[in-house]
Parts: C-alpha cells; structure tokens; sequence
C-alpha cells in the first residue's frame, strides 16, 4: 500500500473518532459552544485534509509514489523518544513545580539537549516563550494555570 494512501486512512480515522468524541462530549452551538466544540472542528479538519491526501495520492504518478516501508528506512528513534519521555515528565511535573517553571525547564531541555542550540540561545528562547505563554494565558486568556509549590 503506498505511504499517502495509508497515512490518509489512519488520519481519517482519527479525525472521525475526534468527531464520535466530540459528539458524545457535547458539541453545543456557536453562540454556546459545548464541552467538545474544538475537538469536533479539529475532527472535522483532520478528516478533511486525510480525504484530501488520499485521493491525491490516487492522482500520482508511480514514479512519484513512496512505499510505506521507504518511510521507516534510516529512521532514528532515539530524538523522538527524547522527546517523548521529556513530554511525560512535563505533564508530571506541571501541577507540582506550576506552569512557569516547568515550561522554562522542559523548553531548556529541548533546546539544549535536543536541539543542541548553544546555552545563550537555549535560555533566551525558553525564557521568552515562557514568560509570552505564561503572560497570554494568565492575563489575555485568563486560563487558571497550576501555580505549584513556588506560588507562581
């Protein structure tokens, strides 16, 4: 089975089990969107653009056409996984440490060990989108953020 034609399946079926779940959770209206408002249109927009690359990939050329098993080829796991287990630990960490704390450390992490960025841009980085996120969503949005043992 080509790449773009079982890549297009998989997210169609993600995108209509987003929907199922939204339904379930409540959609509501516009005017008083429910509790699964947002994830339904994110179903909906994932279902449309996997429709879109799977019939696309109809339309190649067989030149043009990657295999499935060419995607896996070469592949390194180990940045992903990096990744994976930093996430984990964030979500871990994030109701004891407090949002601001824990989102300049993971994004330290990432941009230091990861990317490998120099320590100069790594901090300067982290504490930017910290403090921007951290300002956003505290004053703009409102969000009630976790304040962790720190108190901020």
């Amino acid at each position: 089975m080509q790449a773009e034609r079982a890549g297009g399946l998989f997210w169609f079926a993600v995108g209509l089990i987003s929907i199922y779940g939204s339904i379930k959770l409540g959609v509501g209206t516009l005017r008083e969107p429910g509790p699964g408002f947002l994830s339904f249109l994110a179903g909906c927009f994932i279902s449309l653009m996997a429709a879109i690359v799977f019939l696309q990939s109809f339309l190649q050329r067989q030149e043009v056409v990657a295999k499935l098993s060419g995607f896996w080829k070469g592949l390194r796991w180990n940045r992903p996984l990096y990744i994976g287990f930093i996430l984990v630990a964030y979500i871990l960490a994030l109701e004891r440490i407090g949002f601001l704390l824990t989102s300049l450390l993971t994004l330290l992490v990432m941009f230091k060990g990861v990317e490998k960025l120099s320590w100069w841009k790594s901090i300067l980085i982290s504490v930017t989108i910290s403090a921007v996120s951290f300002w956003l969503f505290n004053n703009v949005l409102r969000a009630t953020l976790p304040k962790g043992v720190f108190g901020f």
